[in-house]
């Protein structure tokens, strides 16, 4: 019963993970049906694909522990280069001579890196860890903490601040100064006292704390001296 259990409660998770944050990201372009049809599609192709590496020891010790790796590497991006620019754009709102031109020309290279940092965690790293992480242990307490966090951050992200931030992007660019209304539609407009920079910085020093409880280290331990090889040792994923 329990290992039943153990089966399918990675695989329920990164199916709930997957459509909603799927179908939050798509709705914008697709009717909402068609977005979680697609959410589903993806979260049975991510899930089987984590299954078939889990049963390789090897090759899912060493994906294991790049994923926990590439994910702190993406939510550092967040946490430090989200906050970093909050207060660029916070300072030069305080800026008397500021135009509408100057801040729409310094929000926009904000959005490429925020896709190609959420694009790999929300798609990969995280619905892959699920699976590859789930053993008794408290590397999968840290990774189901990880996911959870970034699940409420992304659901916050698109009902929140994603509207206003594209319509923002499009705004008129106007090359005179701003006066203090505009300036103050500005800041709400790029949520400038934004505290999700926090939330980044805790998905980060989870994701930082599972690597300290590296699968690959835990794998070879078991092999003895060498003596087995890593092939030879069951998958516990």
């Amino acid at each position: 019963m329990t290992r039943r259990v153990d089966q399918i409660a990675p695989l329920a998770l990164v199916t709930v993970f997957t459509v909603v944050v799927q179908g939050l990201s798509l709705m914008e372009f697709l009717p909402l049906p068609i977005a979680l049809l697609i959410g589903a599609g993806w979260a049975v192709l991510v899930g089987t694909v984590a299954r078939r590496i889990s049963r390789r020891p090897t090759l899912s010790a060493w994906t294991e522990d790049g994923l926990v790796a590439l994910g702190c590497v993406t939510m550092a991006l967040f946490a430090f280069g989200g906050g970093i620019g909050l207060l660029m754009l916070g300072t030069a709102l305080d800026s008397s001579s500021i135009t509408g031109e100057t801040m729409v020309t310094m929000f926009l290279p904000s959005i490429p890196i925020a896709i190609a940092a959420n694009v790999p965690t929300e798609l990969v790293v995280l619905p892959v860890l699920l699976v590859l992480g789930w053993r008794p242990g408290a590397r999968r307490v840290l990774l189901v903490s990880a996911a959870a966090l970034y699940f409420v951050h992304r659901i916050w992200t698109y009902l929140v601040f994603a509207p206003d931030r594209l319509d923002f992007a499009a705004a008129e660019r106007s090359t005179t100064p701003l006066d203090a209304t505009e300036k103050d539609q500005f800041a709400a407009a790029l949520h400038v006292d934004d505290p999700r920079w926090i939330l980044n910085l805790a998905i980060f020093l989870v994701l930082l704390l599972a690597a300290f409880f590296s699968r690959l280290r835990e794998v070879r331990s078991r092999s003895g001296d060498d003596s087995t090889s890593l092939a030879e040792i069951p998958a516990r994923a």
